[in-house]
Parts: C-alpha cells; structure tokens; sequence
C-alpha cells in the first residue's frame, strides 16, 4: 500500500463528495498523485475541475484532471480506458447501490470493474473517518491453488499497511464450508472440528500480522453473508477482500463474493486481485496447508 504514488480518481462533480475525501485523504498520507476523472454527463464541469486541482494543489497534493462524458453510474467504460492510457497503482469510485431487479438484467457497473480493474480499487460508500476505526480483512483461507495464496498475502499486507497509516484496529473474518475441508476426526463434534481446521488455517497470518485471537471472527460461511454480518458488528468503516474476478459464464452463473457483499456492507471497500502484489507480502510465505 505504500508503495502507491499514482491514484485515479472517478468523482461526481460535487464538492466534499465522500470519494473525493478519501482520495485526498489517501493521497496525503501516501505522497501520491491525483488524477481527476470528474464524471458528468452533461461535460460541462471544466469550472469545478479547475476549482478542485486548485485547491489540491494548495494543500500540496500534486493532482492532474481530466473530463468523462459520462454519469458515475457508467463509469466503468471511462475509468478502464483510462487505465489504458496509463498505469495507476490505486483506483478510487464512489460505489453506486445496484437495485436488485436492475442487476438481474444488466450487471451493475461497479461489479465491471471489479472484475476489470488493473489495479486495486477503493468502492467509496462512507464519510465515516478510517482513523481510529475497525478495519476487516476478509480472508478465505480454504483454497490453497496459487491465486488464493497470493489473495492472502494481498489482503493482510494491504489491510495492516492501512492500519499503520490510519491507527485502525485490524480484525480478520475467515468463513468455512465443511463441504470443503477434509474428513473431520469422528472423535470430534462436526462444527468443532471445521472450526478447528479454519483457525489451523489462519495461524501464519496471525503470527506474521500479530492478529490477536480477539480479533480473529471465524464462522461457518456463505462468506458473503458472514462478511456483511461481521463488519456490523464492528462497524467497520473499511472492508478489504480479495476475488479472482469470474469472467463470462461462470461469474455470470456462480458470481463473486466481491461483487456479493458490495451492497450490504455500510463501510469503504478495497478489492484485491492475485496480480496486485504486495511489496513485502505477496503471499503467506509462513502458511502450511493442513
């Protein structure tokens, strides 16, 4: 997360809106450059995109900017060619709720870039401040192929790295499946012995991150209802997971936990994919498969 020097940000033309603090917020702490991208249809907001590099400038955050002739709502089209144009090491947007009928159909726009983005990306949903807050890393350490393990070490490196900067708490959920796990010891009651396997799974992170047992949330999945439910609990204001991004007719089909959870949680969402390593943790290099 630290290593972040370059940050896109997609933002209605609206001063003070909630992902135009957090990019500048993000900005700030991490000694990045902010490029624009103010989204509007109407293509008339040269004068509040002027006024917004003005004034970030005067808070000495370096910042370019740019025009889409497009609502937030379809932004994803924008945001991907700029992307194209250019590398960005963070992608921040205001997430926009998806009504249910609505996503039957089409596919809501934020679930296009989830499964798209190049690079890291933060879905604003909250003013709520990080400093101080809860942070939830969410964490399926039921998969063991090289894409997940590599979604682990993204998750927790990204997840701590945001706690150092921000004095957040790190809490970790980790959902299990006992469809998924080998054959439990008969001596054992079923749920003890998942449970039990679970939390075997997540002791490299625990020692590596220092994650206290307090703060470890396991419990029986789906992970996408799990999720929502712990950071409740927690209120946490930001969520940090990880998805490898189903295209075609399996994302169609089965979905991803990722786009699952978007309009159920209260909080900010960071979303990792198995490229996007981390500088000093690219997987759980302590993790031994049970």
């Amino acid at each position: 997360m630290r290593s972040i020097k370059k940050i896109l940000l997609a933002v209605p033309p609206v001063p003070e809106s909630p992902a135009l603090l957090r990019g500048e917020q993000l900005a700030a702490k991490l000694g990045a450059t902010l490029n624009l991208l103010v989204c509007d249809a109407r293509d008339d907001q040269g004068e509040f995109l002027d006024q917004q590099l003005a004034r970030l400038r005067l808070l000495g955050i370096p910042a370019l900017g740019e025009r889409a002739n497009v609502d937030t709502e379809h932004a994803s089209s924008a945001i991907l060619s700029a992307c194209q144009v250019q590398e960005y090491d963070l992608i921040i947007k205001q997430h926009q709720p998806a009504s249910g009928l609505k996503q039957l159909l089409v596919p809501p726009d934020d679930w296009q870039l989830v499964r798209l983005s190049p690079a890291p990306l933060l879905l604003v949903r909250s003013r709520s401040p990080w400093e101080g807050s809860s942070v939830l890393a969410a964490m399926d350490v039921e998969h063991h192929d090289p894409a997940h393990l590599a979604l682990q070490g993204n998750v927790m490196g990204h997840a701590s790295d945001l706690c150092e900067l921000f004095g957040a708490s790190l809490h970790v959920v980790s959902a299990y499946s006992p469809t998924l796990l080998p054959a439990a010891d008969p001596s054992v009651a079923p749920d003890q012995s998942v449970a039990r396997h679970c939390h075997d799974q997540c002791q490299w992170f625990q020692n590596e991150y220092e994650v206290p047992e307090h703060r470890l949330h396991i419990g029986e999945g789906p992970a996408k209802a799990l999720i929502p439910q712990i950071a409740r609990q927690l209120d946490a204001t930001l969520v940090v997971l990880g998805t490898v991004a189903r295209h075609g007719i399996s994302g169609a089909l089965l979905g991803n936990t990722a786009e699952a959870v978007l309009d159920h949680l209260d909080g900010d969402v960071l979303v990792l994919k198995p490229n996007m390593a981390h500088t000093q943790h690219a997987e759980p290099t302590g993790h031994r498969a049970a």
